[in-house]
């Protein structure tokens, strides 16, 4: 369920390289780490990886960022349990020489992958909270959307078309990918905080729980427009729906044709009632929840 995240670790031996700011690569702790310079030639800080994880060290401060699922099973297009996390933090931790598990948590992310098509998912999303959807783009591909907080970032995005864009592997069907990134404030300064503080907290299980159920709720509170099956509308309905979503012809109406636009938006508002495929909407939403509740009991 994890992916993205960050953590920082505060270094209380260094290597004594990183101590006397040498200029040449160096091992640490299983790593090799390579100087980065500032404009006048001083060292500012050793970077290094671990798999598709992004390290660097400046001064004491140890920073480890990225995809933690992509580290243990090089893909987040599949589940990654709750199990499946203890394992990839576990041999995370084996590298260092230090508790990686008191380090402090900056950053994380939690998702779920459900088989299903852009048209019944991120492309019928209306607002969260107030805020509307902002389109992620492929130069002029739409393959997602997103909305952006102050302390979280909760995306829908075709998992297919990603994957093949930044990897070149071709999925056999199509994916979406439901995720909420956030950093610590949004999981703890609220009323009921969830207490994500240090790596430790990213394996109890009690708080994974919880940020599956923050995900889920999360999902449940965007507002989405009905899905709608075009094929078994009339072509007078399908312009009603066309004139009522657009932005302009609503004003035009509202404007100057007020009784005309009280009847339309009644006839409007019983066709909604009466064409939303519920039970399509209920079954996205029941797909969601079956990986939600497979990454907490796995």
């Amino acid at each position: 369920m994890y992916d993205t995240t960050k953590i920082v670790k505060l270094i209380n031996i260094l290597p004594k390289e990183a101590v006397a700011r040498v200029k040449e690569p160096f091992c640490w702790n299983n790593c090799l780490w390579l100087p980065r310079f500032n404009k006048y030639g001083e060292v500012t800080t050793y970077e290094s990886n671990i798999v598709n994880l992004k390290l660097w060290l400046r001064g004491s401060e140890l920073t480890i960022c990225n995809s933690l699922q992509k580290f243990y099973m090089q893909n987040n297009y599949k589940a990654f349990s709750y199990c499946q996390v203890q394992e990839a933090i576990s041999k995370l931790n084996d590298y260092f020489d230090f508790d990686l598990y008191s380090a402090e948590v900056k950053k994380t992310a939690v998702g779920v992958v459900i088989g299903e098509q852009e048209d019944n998912t991120f492309k019928n999303w209306l607002e969260y909270k107030g805020n509307k959807p902002i389109l992620m783009r492929n130069s002029t591909r739409i393959y997602g959307a997103h909305f952006k907080g102050t302390n979280y970032n909760i995306k829908g995005y075709d998992k297919k078309y990603q994957t093949k864009a930044e990897s070149n592997t071709k999925l056999s069907e199509s994916l979406i990918r439901f995720e909420l990134e956030a950093n610590s404030r949004h999981f703890n300064n609220r009323k009921h905080p969830i207490g994500i503080y240090t790596v430790a907290d990213l394996v109890n299980k009690s708080k994974f729980d919880a940020l599956a159920d923050e995900l889920l709720n999360i999902y449940d509170t965007i507002k989405k427009q009905p899905i709608i099956n075009y094929q078994e509308l009339k072509p007078k309905e399908i312009l009603l729906l066309g004139a009522m979503k657009d932005k302009d012809s609503f004003n035009g109406l509202k404007r100057h044709h007020k009784h005309s636009y009280k009847l339309l938006r009644k006839d409007y508002s019983k066709l909604l009632d009466s064409i939303a495929d519920i039970e399509l909407e209920n079954s996205i939403r029941s797909k969601v929840l079956e990986q939600i509740n497979y990454c907490k009991n796995n």
